[in-house]
């Protein structure tokens, strides 16, 4: 069975398909974001025809790290970080 895991982190106990970066102890939330590879934002750029024209009403999600397409969306949709409560501060 293929993991599907692009990065990762994990706390001591490698996981059955050996992918991430291993730290001993339980890190913050913004480390565990950075170890795992995960410190990047989701930008939008418009969509271009072969021929350089704009396609309207449509935005691409593209990965800050690394430039990679998410996918599309329509221009009146709202991006946000699915991690942003790691983010908040721990007690």
């Amino acid at each position: 069975m293929a993991a599907n895991v692009e990065t990762m982190m994990y706390v001591r106990e490698k996981p059955w398909h050996g992918l991430g970066t291993r730290v001993e102890e339980a890190p913050t939330s913004a480390d565990a974001l950075r170890l795992a590879g995960l410190d990047w934002t989701v930008d939008r750029h418009d969509v271009h025809l072969p021929t350089g024209a704009v396609i309207p009403n449509y935005k691409a999600n593209v990965r800050s790290s690394d430039g990679a397409v998410l996918g599309l969306c329509l221009t009146n949709t709202r991006s946000f970080r699915t991690w942003t409560p790691l983010l908040l501060p721990t007690p």
